[in-house]
C-alpha cells in the first residue's frame, strides 16, 4: 500500500465518522415589556420552574445528533423513528407572578426545524427530556425550595395565535421560528427540534493530507531531479 492510498483511506475514514450538530446561530426582536432583549444561553443546570428565572426570552442548545429510535411526538404529528436530530430550549419565566410579555421575536437555527413541543401542559417536552435535554441540566428532581418539573398547567403556551406577532403563539419558516410568549405565573417553555447539520470531521485531516501529498511529490520531484 503506497502513501497516497493510506492518506486516502485516513481521509475517507475521518468523513464517514463525521458528526452533525445544529444550533441556535442569531435571535433578534424586540425588548420584553420588562426592558430585556432576547439572548443565546448556555445550558443552565436545572430548568425547573421558578428556579431559573429571567426578564425576556432566552434560548439554549440540549442534545445534539440524537437518533430517534421511536417516533417523536410534536405539536400536530411526529417526526419519523430512524431521524437524526437536535434539541434546543426557548423560555420566559418571571420571577414569582410579575406578568411579562415578549412578542415579535426571531430565533433562527442552523437547521432546517422538524418541530415544535408548546402544548400547555408540557407533557411533549416531560416525555422526551430524558434523551433530548442537555447533557448535565436537570429537568425532573426538584430539590428543597424549587419549583415543580414538567409536567403541570400551563407549562408551554397557552394559546397560538400562529404568528408569534404581537401576542402569544409562533410560526416556523425553514429554519426560523418567530415566538410570542406571554408569562406570569408559571414561566414558559418551549423545545425546538431541528435537522442536524453535518460537520466534516476530516477538514483538518484533510488540510494535513494534502499538505503531506504536496511534501510527497515534491520529494519525488527533487529525487527525479
Amino acid at each position: 500500500m503506497n502513501m497516497f492510498t493510506i492518506i486516502g483511506a485516513a481521509v475517507i475514514g475521518a468523513f464517514s465518522a463525521s458528526s452533525a450538530v445544529a444550533a441556535i446561530v442569531s435571535v433578534s426582536g424586540p425588548a420584553s415589556s420588562g426592558g430585556t432583549g432576547p439572548a443565546i444561553i448556555g445550558a443552565p443546570s436545572d430548568i425547573l420552574e421558578d428556579l431559573v428565572t429571567n426578564t425576556g426570552m432566552e434560548g439554549f442548545d440540549e442534545a445534539q445528533n440524537v437518533l430517534l429510535t421511536a417516533p417523536l411526538s410534536v405539536d400536530g404529528g411526529t417526526i419519523a423513528a430512524g431521524t437524526r436530530v437536535d434539541s434546543h430550549m426557548i423560555f420566559l419565566n418571571s420571577l414569582g407572578s410579575t406578568r411579562i410579555s415578549h412578542y415579535d421575536v426571531d430565533w433562527t437555527f442552523s437547521g432546517r426545524i422538524l418541530g415544535v413541543m408548546s402544548d400547555s401542559g408540557g407533557t411533549l417536552e416531560a416525555a422526551s427530556s430524558s434523551f433530548l435535554g442537555a447533557p448535565g441540566t436537570n429537568y425532573t428532581t426538584p430539590g428543597a425550595g424549587t419549583g415543580a418539573a414538567a409536567p403541570f398547567t400551563a407549562r408551554g403556551l397557552e394559546s397560538n395565535n400562529g404568528t408569534g406577532i404581537g401576542g402569544e403563539g409562533y410560526s416556523v419558516a425553514g429554519n426560523v421560528l418567530t415566538l410570542g410568549m406571554v408569562v406570569t405565573e408559571p414561566g414558559d417553555w418551549v423545545r425546538v427540534v431541528t435537522a442536524p447539520i453535518p460537520v466534516p470531521a476530516a477538514l483538518p485531516l484533510l488540510a494535513g493530507a494534502l499538505g503531506g501529498l504536496g511534501l510527497l511529490r515534491g520529494r519525488k520531484a527533487k529525487t527525479a531531479a
